[in-house]
């Protein structure tokens, strides 16, 4: 059924260019699957520039697949855009439907065109939205989610929206509709990344950038980096340590756990700096290597912090290239060779997911024999000149030192403080505070990059923190 009103149809393409688009889409499928010569080009059919198409196959098995492409300005020309979705489904299909049977698949196509701003999924603003004409996108980062049925009514198809987009920050996920004509009576998808299993363990990543990748010259600087170490070890429940290159921070973070007893199990909270991967992504390894060696992780901990903590995934991908993580192994290991470590890192979030995190975290550490210790992997502002840095570095710690979680939220995301690591720490604090394992903060070390560049101009901030 076609969905759209006469203006609307003028505006994207016909109903008779609609029709015409699929029956080459499903002609062409058969040729690109079983090696024909496909026709790139619908002559006599509209080849103007659209926001967006949507290609969607299914069999009477249940099988589905939903290939699209957006660009709301300035656009795609519209039939290239159609083959490059082909190419992707004929693939699909290759893997999954025996030449025989591609007749039965069915093909639904979808054009989409002008595209107006509707706010975001928080407030949305849904004047000049007929959901018989126009269709729903949202985005959000690398996410994104686009849907039409014309029976829904705006509100639900925002509610639907952002529960396909799985949005983790409602204000930050833009809102917009788009004029849609297509085969079907309704459509809906999303391009959300799926966690990865990936395998048993975790390469290093930044073995020669962040830190020495020669196995000597790492363990050299290792034992420089953890000199001089107490002999009386100190019991913590949580540190922060930042995770700049060695040559930077190593010193700070070296301070600080050379200094502590670490536990049989340590749990490493870091910010998300990769696009690859799910949001909120617990390690699923079972081992981390490192130049010269490896550390145990601990995978059924990390299951169960996945069950407990809800949008936490197992997931590869997002630790692939993380160095939140990774910088801090080598100390660790060098201490306590025989503990086990779940990494996790968190991107998107706010203040409420920060307290939702802590309270499945909290609720996993309560019922363990012996409790991890819990690292926050953070670096404190990002770029300012080097006595502004150590200003707003100074609010952010003494926000710390309150032990208050929503006033260190309040005052990094109010002062504007790049402090990467904001939502790990906040998660930490509120964490032992319901767990009743923290009454102090006590800072270790502090220092700015310029200390090492000498360049006070664009400059990061680190500290070494311990909570007892």
């Amino acid at each position: 059924m076609l969905q759209a009103d006469d203006e609307q149809a003028e505006l994207l393409l016909s109903a008779d260019e609609l029709a015409r688009l699929r029956a080459h889409c499903k002609a062409n499928l058969s040729a690109l699957v079983t090696g024909a010569t496909p026709n790139y080009y619908v002559t006599g059919c509209s080849d103007g520039t659209v926001a967006g198409v949507g290609l969607c196959l299914h069999t009477e098995e249940g099988q589905r697949a939903t290939f699209s492409k957006f660009s709301l300005r300035p656009g795609l020309p519209l039939q290239a855009t159609v083959f490059a979705l082909l190419e992707n489904a004929a693939r699909w299909c290759a893997q999954r439907i025996p030449n025989h049977a591609l007749p039965d698949v069915h093909v639904d196509l979808v054009v989409f065109a002008d595209p107006a701003m509707h706010g975001n999924l928080m407030d949305p603003d849904w004047r000049g939205l007929d959901p018989a004409t126009r269709a729903i996108l949202a985005t959000e980062g690398k996410r994104s989610a686009w849907l039409f049925d014309a029976k829904a009514t705006d509100e639900q198809l925002g509610k639907r929206a952002a529960e396909l987009l799985q949005s983790r920050l409602p204000t930050a996920g833009n809102l917009f509709s788009v004029a849609y004509l297509s085969s079907a009576d309704e459509m809906a998808h999303a391009n959300v990344p799926q966690p990865q299993r990936g395998s048993d363990d975790r390469p290093a990543a930044v073995a020669g950038t962040f830190y020495p990748a020669d196995v000597d010259a790492m363990r050299a600087e290792v034992e420089a980096l953890l000199a001089d170490a107490p002999e009386t070890k100190r019991v913590c429940s949580a540190v922060m340590v930042p995770h700049a290159g060695w040559k930077y921070s190593g010193h700070i973070a070296g301070a600080v756990f050379k200094q502590i007893e670490i536990p049989e199990t340590v749990i490493v909270l870091s910010p998300k700096h990769t696009p690859h991967g799910v949001d909120w992504a617990v390690a699923p390894h079972t081992r981390w290597q490192i130049p010269g060696g490896s550390i145990a992780a601990d995978p059924v901990l990390a299951k169960q912090l996945a069950d407990a903590i809800e949008g936490l995934e197992l997931d590869a991908a997002a630790h692939a290239r993380e160095h939140g993580i990774e910088v801090e192994l080598p100390l660790i290991a060098a201490l306590q060779p025989d503990t086990r470590i779940v990494g996790i890192t968190m991107g998107a979030g706010n203040y409420e997911s920060c307290q939702r995190f802590a309270e499945g975290l909290s609720q996993v550490i309560s019922a363990m024999d012996t409790p991890p210790l819990l690292v926050v992997s953070s670096d404190l502002n990002h770029y300012a000149t080097d006595e502004e840095n150590r200003r707003l570095d100074e609010l952010a710690l003494a926000a710390l030192e309150t032990l208050d979680p929503l006033s260190l939220y309040q005052t990094v995301v109010g002062k504007g403080i790049s402090m990467c690591g904001i939502l790990p720490c906040v998660t930490v604090v509120e964490t032992l505070r319901r767990l009743e394992r923290v009454t102090r903060v006590e800072r270790i070390a502090y220092a700015t990059s310029a200390d090492v560049s000498h360049d006070p101009i664009r400059v990061v901030g680190y500290a070494g923190v311990l909570l007892q």
